[in-house]
């Protein structure tokens, strides 16, 4: 019986990646770092702490910290429209759900303060009974700690939960916790992901609830 359902954030809940894509670049570009757009593609899912080895191998620990600091504050000079950038269709999916008595559990690798940022400009943190950031485990996506933590803090088995991702690296994380998972449709063609290890592949989120209906009434 599916219980509870858990979120990633970017590219699911809002349609961030597009932006933290160009974000990014322009960061890099500040700092006089030749990083291409495939590069920085490939950060999709993931978070800066993970990626950076992998964009500029080579640099000690500290160099790497001080990137990150940089970068948060660069976003805190660049501040985000998060009603601006939420699905069409986020608020009547997480509303539906509430009202399904589906629990919700948000695992983003986003940090921490871009996650409050958002819940709490948009309203959106009355649906959700816990959150997680890739801020709080040593490994990020698609390493499933981030999802058997959110399974660990609902007190549920994962053949009770769904995963609602976007990104190839979300998608596997949930899989390797062993949790059911919907894909939803990425539109930009400057994010490329591979969505084929999905067991649902959605077009739109707003089609979740149907899924989520059909998938309760096969597991009755």
């Amino acid at each position: 019986m599916l219980k509870a359902v858990i979120f990633d954030m970017d590219g699911v809940l809002i349609n961030s990646e597009p932006y933290y894509l160009q974000q990014r670049l322009d960061y890099f570009k500040l700092l006089g770092i030749d990083v291409s757009d495939e590069h920085v593609q490939n950060m999709t899912g993931g978070n800066m702490k993970i990626a950076l080895p992998q964009l500029l191998p080579g640099k000690t620990t500290a160099q790497y910290a001080r990137i990150r600091r940089g970068y948060r504050y660069f976003k805190s000079q660049h501040p985000q429209d998060f009603n601006a950038m939420l699905m069409p269709d986020t608020r009547r999916v997480l509303q539906h759900l509430k009202e399904q008595n589906i629990r919700m559990a948000l695992a983003s690798s986003s940090d921490r303060q871009t996650i409050n940022t958002m819940l709490t400009t948009t309203g959106l943190e009355e649906y959700f009974e816990t959150t997680l950031s890739g801020e709080d485990f040593e490994r990020s996506k698609p390493d499933p700690s981030i999802y058997l933590t959110a399974l660990e803090k609902l007190a549920i088995d994962a053949k009770d939960a769904a995963a609602v991702e976007d990104s190839e690296m979300g998608i596997a994380a949930a899989k390797a916790a062993g949790i059911f998972t919907f894909a939803v449709a990425v539109d930009d063609p400057r994010v490329a992901t591979d969505q084929s290890q999905a067991d649902y592949r959605l077009r739109k989120l707003g089609q979740l609830p149907g899924a989520v209906t059909l998938m309760r009434g096969h597991l009755q």
